[in-house]
């Protein structure tokens, strides 16, 4: 009867270390939570018209292009990673977004991963460098 009363006991402690957490976890997100605003994540910055398509890009999406054009068209992931803020994990994912909208390709290195504008990703790039400028944000995109 012992060693029930005991395991009753370690699943009682489990139970409240659970719910500290989850206290915990809640006070945390109350800190962050700012009443009013909702977060959205990958808001479009621009909508361009390309090829006789419409094509939304955001700011992360927009300063990768720039830097990928920056660098002849040819950049490392990490380059992209540093210029947006974005982990390597998530400069990939942005990368691959990239890729899918046709605008780069991503290659493969022995050492690294390598983002090569394509012919549409140039154009969007260059759309995207005259829309800053009309902004007045040329030289801070730079």
């Amino acid at each position: 009867m012992g060693e029930g009363l005991s395991e009753e006991r370690e699943l009682a402690k489990a139970v409240e270390r659970a719910a500290e957490a989850i206290a915990l976890m809640r006070r945390r997100a109350e800190r962050h939570h700012v009443e009013g605003v909702v977060p959205k994540r990958q808001t479009p910055l621009f909508k361009l018209e390309v090829g006789g398509a419409q094509l939304e890009v955001t700011d992360k999406q927009a300063a990768a292009l720039l830097v990928v054009k920056g660098g002849g068209g040819v950049e490392a992931l990490n380059a992209i990673a540093r210029a947006t803020g974005l982990n390597s994990k998530l400069a990939l994912g942005l990368a691959r977004q990239l890729e899918q909208m046709g605008l780069v390709k991503l290659v493969a290195a022995p050492q690294r991963k390598v983002v090569v504008l394509t012919p549409l990703g140039r154009e969007v790039a260059e759309k995207v460098e005259r829309e800053l400028e009309k902004r007045g944000l040329g030289a801070a995109a730079r």
